[in-house]
């Protein structure tokens, strides 16, 4: 590592176990230098590379110094959805493990779920039912939403970069890139994915990890089968628990 990575990297160490104090100042230039030994253009180089990670940032003037940032998550997703597209990930890979993080997910999310996170999960469906007044929504909020709900930030990050990775697959590369374009156009998909989305919810809601995974899963699978035309059908009761069919009479 250059002497500026190994800088940053030490300020990152110190900002882990300071706790990660947003807003806090870690010093100015001046006391940065003295306290790393290193020159100025090092220095400066290092602040670069931390204010590209968002990581912290350089305010000037009276009071001013190194200040603790909230590193940019949607930096990190663009990173690894690239790479994953760069090592050539087959739909089929990128499934497998979006069910599994998912799973995780809906499983956290159904036996934490409170009244503040059961209000995010209905707003988000209301907001998903009028989304073609609002160019803004599209149809992987909720799944976003659910991983936020469960608490487990690795999980949420996972799907974010696992939904950003199939949008990619049905809408481009600019799916990467714009989120607006993970949005389908419109046709009776969002319709039929809305009520799949009720449905997960709703088991959710009740607590039934069972059943919501049961729902997600079919949901995904549903969503790879048919390249994202419709799930609607994904999210029926388990098969067992549906009322046998009744023989026609001849």
């Amino acid at each position: 590592m250059k002497l500026a990575e190994q800088t940053a990297a030490k300020i990152e160490l110190a900002i882990i176990e300071q706790g990660w104090p947003l807003g806090s100042v870690l010093g100015s230039e001046a006391d940065l230098l003295a306290e790393y030994r290193v020159s100025r253009a090092v220095l400066r180089e290092a602040v670069r590379l931390l204010e590209h990670d968002n990581v912290a940032h350089m305010r000037r003037g009276p009071g001013g110094g190194l200040v603790v940032a909230e590193p940019d998550t949607a930096a990190v997703t663009r990173a690894a959805t690239l790479y994953l597209r760069y090592r050539n990930v087959s739909p089929g890979q990128l499934f497998a493990a979006r069910i599994a993080v998912e799973l995780a997910a809906a499983r956290a999310t159904t036996e934490n779920i409170d009244e503040s996170g059961i209000a995010l999960l209905r707003e988000t469906l209301d907001r998903e039912a009028a989304a073609g007044q609002q160019p803004d929504v599209t149809s992987h909020d909720f799944h976003i939403v659910v991983a936020e709900i469960s608490g487990n930030p690795a999980v949420e990050l996972l799907t974010d970069v696992v939904t950003k990775l199939s949008a990619a697959a049905f809408t481009g590369s600019a799916g990467l890139l714009d989120r607006t374009a993970n949005r389908p156009p419109p046709n009776p998909v969002l319709p039929d994915v809305h009520a799949v989305h009720v449905r997960i919810a709703e088991a959710i809601i009740a607590g039934d990890v069972g059943l919501a995974q049961h729902r997600m899963t079919r949901h995904l699978e549903a969503i790879a089968a048919a390249g994202g035309r419709s799930a609607a059908a994904a999210a029926d009761e388990p098969p067992a628990s549906r009322p046998p069919r009744r023989r026609r009479r001849r």
